[in-house]
């Protein structure tokens, strides 16, 4: 899975620290990310998540959130409080073909 992140992240010209992943799966999608070297991996409670998802995974997500919505905020926030305002890339997770979007 590792090397999938890394495919993508490349497809999109992003460094694997400014990445983050959104997704509802702890282990493929958040863990999965967080062990290709991605920066921030966001676990959403929507779709495949269950209650303690985000207490089984290794690396645990960097935070759990509701939904997509919640995400997004989460991820305007921090890009608000960088210095230098560079743009990170976000890979939305869920039930959904995997997405790169430029933020």
């Amino acid at each position: 899975v590792p090397n999938f992140f890394q495919d993508e992240l490349a497809s999109v010209a992003c460094d694997g620290k400014e990445g983050v992943v959104v997704g509802d799966d702890a282990e493929a999608a958040v863990a999965g990310a967080l062990a290709a070297g991605l920066g921030s991996a966001l676990l959403v409670r929507t779709g495949k998540y269950r209650p303690g998802d985000e207490t089984k995974a290794k690396p645990a997500p960097s935070d759990t959130v509701a939904d997509l919505a919640a995400a997004a905020r989460w991820i305007m926030e921090r890009r608000a409080e960088r210095k230098g305002g560079r743009r990170g890339r976000v890979f939305w997770a869920t039930s959904i073909p995997w997405q790169g979007y430029r933020l």
